[in-house]
C-alpha cells in the first residue's frame, strides 16, 4: 500500500548543508509570500540528528567572519593538484563571508577559539558550540518557519516523470516500511559513504572497513543517496579512492580523539623504526599524510607517538591530545617498548640515534623553530628535542575516516549535473555528499562549503519548486 505526501522541497540529511538548505528556503519562501511545503528526512533520531556536523569542532578556514583565510582560491587548487572545481571555489570563497554572517545573525557566535593544532599555518575561526550549536540554531529557526522534521526515515530511490524531472522519491521509514513522497525538488545532503563497508571497499580499496570514522555521526552516512542520484544518471566527482584522514588514539572512544602533539615527538611503527618527519610543518599542513602514511605504509596500520616527561611541559598540550585515555608509560625506553609491543632493542637503538642527531639551537613550541636532527633518516626538520626525561610515554595511532572524497557533482546553485553537464531538473546536492577534494585536503574547508552551497542550494530550489 503506498501513501502518498506531497512537498514542494524535501532534503534528505540535517548536517550544516541540510539545515542551511532547510531555513534558506522557508526564509525565501517568507520574503516571497509563497506557502512552501519543505521537509527535512533524517535517518537517525532526534538525539543523534545532524551526521559528522554533530560532532565536529566546525574549523573555519577564516581571517575573520567576513574575511577568508590569504590564498583561499590558491590553496584549494594546489592542493588538489588543480582538479577541483575552480569556479566552485571561486564561488565559495566570494559567499563565505556573507553565509557566515548569515549564520550568525541566527544566532551562532562565532570566535577565534583554541584549537587542536598548538602550530598552524592558516587562521581557524570557530562556532561557539561547533557544529552542533550550527545546526540546532539553524534547524530550530527553519521549524519556526514550518519546516517539518521528518526522523528515522532514509530516502533510497529517486522517482522521475516522463520528462526525467523529479517527481518524488521513495523513503523507509523504522520498521521497513516505505513510501512515495511526491514532490518536485529534492536537496540531497545526506554526507558522503564512510559509514558504508560495501562502498569502502569498491572505492578506497582493500581493508577499508577497517578504518573508523572519526566520529559516530560518519556510521549515518552510508552513500545511499550518491548512489540513487547516480543511478539516474548523475555525475561524479572528487577523488571516490581517497578520504579526509586524521590521527586518532585507537583506545578512545571519544569523537575525534586526535593525537596532534607528535610534532614534539617521534613516531614510529611496530618495529620501533621512525618512518618520516615528524616536524616536517606546522601541524595542520601534515597530519592529513601521516595518518595515511600509517595506513598504507605501516605494518599492522599502527604506529607509536614517544615523548617523555618533557610533553607535558608544553603549554596547553591538552588540546592537542583529544583522547580521554591516558598514555603508556615506562621508567625506561626498552620497558616501555615491551608495553607496546615492539621490540626493545630496536626502539633503543632508534632513540638513541635520534638523540645524538639533535643539533643545538632554541625550542619554540608555537611556530616552526629550525631545531632539527643531523645524520639520520628519516630527518626531523623541527622541534627535535632529546627524548631523555622519564617516565617515557607512547600512544597508539591509528588512521580515521573523516569524511569521504568522491561524490556528487553540482554547479554553484547545487544544481546536480549529469555526465553531460546538463542539470537535472529538481535535484540539488550540498555538504559532504558533493565531490570535490582530490589529493591532500584543505583544512576547514568541508563545514564552510555545506553552509555556502546549502544556503544557495535552497534559494534555488525554492524558486525552482515554487514555478
Amino acid at each position: 500500500m503506498e501513501k502518498q505526501v506531497d512537498f514542494d522541497i524535501v532534503i534528505v540529511g540535517c548536517g550544516v548543508a541540510g539545515a542551511a538548505a532547510a531555513l534558506s528556503a522557508a526564509e525565501h519562501a517568507k520574503q516571497t509570500g509563497k506557502n512552501a511545503r519543505i521537509a527535512i528526512l533524517e535517518r537517525t533520531d532526534y538525539h543523534h540528528r545532524g551526521g559528522n556536523s554533530r560532532w565536529t569542532a566546525a574549523f573555519l578556514r577564516m581571517e575573520s567572519l567576513e574575511r577568508t583565510a590569504d590564498n583561499f582560491v590558491e590553496d584549494m587548487l594546489s592542493f588538489s593538484s588543480y582538479y577541483s572545481d575552480k569556479k566552485y571555489i571561486e564561488t565559495l570563497a566570494e559567499h563565505a563571508g556573507e553565509t557566515l554572517k548569515w549564520v550568525h545573525e541566527k544566532g551562532v557566535d562565532f570566535d577565534h577559539l583554541p584549537t587542536m593544532f598548538l602550530t598552524s599555518s592558516k587562521p581557524r575561526l570557530l562556532p561557539v558550540g561547533g557544529g552542533r550549536a550550527i545546526i540546532d540554531c539553524l534547524l530550530r529557526r527553519a521549524e519556526a518557519l514550518g519546516v517539518q522534521m521528518i526522523y528515522e526515515t532514509t530516502a533510497w530511490q529517486l522517482l522521475l516523470d516522463d520528462e526525467g524531472a523529479i517527481e518524488g522519491l521513495m523513503v523507509r521509514v523504522k520498521g521497513g516500511t516505505s513510501y512515495r513522497l511526491g514532490t518536485r525538488t529534492v536537496i540531497l545532503a545526506a554526507g558522503g559513504f564512510q559509514g558504508n563497508p560495501e562502498m569502502m571497499a569498491q572505492y578506497i580499496g582493500r581493508d577499508a572497513h577497517q578504518i573508523p570514522t572519526i566520529a559516530e555521526g560518519g556510521l549515518a552516512n552510508k552513500g545511499e543517496c550518491i548512489r540513487m542520484a547516480m543511478a539516474i544518471g548523475a555525475k561524479g566527482a572528487g577523488q571516490w579512492d581517497s578520504f579526509h584522514a586524521e590521527p586518532v588514539d585507537p583506545r578512545s572512544k571519544r569523537e575525534e580523539a586526535t593525537v596532534m602533539t607528535y610534532p614534539y615527538a617521534i613516531l614510529v611503527e611496530r618495529n620501533g623504526r621512525r618512518f618520516l618527519d615528524e616536524g616536517i610543518s606546522t601541524v595542520d599542513e601534515q597530519y592529513e599524510s601521516v595518518a595515511r602514511t600509517i595506513f598504507y605504509d605501516l605494518p599492522g596500520r599502527m604506529a607509536y607517538m614517544v615523548s617523555d616527561q618533557k610533553m607535558f611541559a608544553i603549554p596547553n598540550y591538552e588540546r592537542a591530545l583529544q583522547t580521554e585515555q591516558p598514555p603508556i608509560e615506562a621508567d625506561t625506553i626498552e620497558e616501555l617498548a615491551g608495553k607496546i609491543g615492539v621490540p626493545p632493542e630496536n626502539l633503543g637503538e632508534t632513540v638513541r640515534a635520534f638523540n645524538e642527531a639533535i643539533q643545538p639551537g632554541p625550542f619554540y613550541w608555537d611556530r616552526k623553530d629550525g631545531k632539527h636532527t643531523s645524520g639520520i633518516t628519516p630527518p626531523k626538520s623541527n622541534w627535535a628535542i632529546p627524548i631523555d626525561q622519564g617516565p617515557f610515554i607512547a600512544y597508539p595511532v591509528i588512521c580515521s575516516n573523516v569524511f569521504s572524497y568522491g561524490g556528487l557533482f553540482t554547479d554553484t546553485d547545487g544544481r546536480v549535473l549529469t555526465g553531460d553537464n546538463d542539470a537535472i531538473p529538481g535535484l540539488y546536492a550540498a555538504g559532504e555528499i558533493t565531490g570535490l577534494y582530490y589529493g591532500k585536503y584543505p583544512g576547514a574547508t568541508s563545514v564552510l562549503r555545506g553552509l555556502v552551497f546549502g544556503r544557495r542550494a535552497g534559494a534555488h530550489a525554492l524558486a525552482y519548486g515554487l514555478k
